[in-house]
């Protein structure tokens, strides 16, 4: 296996970046917010060095995963990817249907996460 160290650190920033972007005000932030009844002393610190992990972790096994899917171009990537995305999608589906979350809170927290799969599949598919 010839992982792409370079790209797997990119990816990481981008599902930072992406994610800081989809949690702003902008997008959905004030919403997920009041839905999860965060106040406005926000999050702990901590939980931003935890996210960075998951961010890295992730970009590195999607890595793992497209080249053990032999994906080498956009399409193939986004197609791991999205696959990757939909068993996210399950899981936390069962989850909402148990009642652990409401279906808004679920639609906007596997949103975010089925896109930058999507992003990573293709990402590491063109770069790695």
């Amino acid at each position: 296996m010839d992982l792409n160290v370079i790209a797997i650190i990119v990816g990481g920033f981008i599902y930072m970046a992406f994610g800081a972007f989809y949690y702003s005000p902008v997008l959905f932030g004030n919403k997920w917010g009041q839905l999860n009844n965060v106040g406005e002393e926000g999050t702990k610190p901590i939980n931003f060095v935890w996210s960075a992990v998951v961010a890295f972790a992730s970009s590195f096994f999607m890595a793992v995963i497209v080249d053990l899917a032999g994906a080498t171009d956009l399409a193939a990537g986004l197609q791991v990817g999205a696959l990757v995305g939909i068993l996210l999608l399950l899981g936390f589906f069962k989850n909402m249907v148990f009642g652990m979350t409401s279906k808004k809170v679920y639609a906007i927290a596997v949103s975010d996460h089925f896109i930058m799969f999507c992003v990573l599949g293709m990402l590491h598919a063109i770069w790695g």
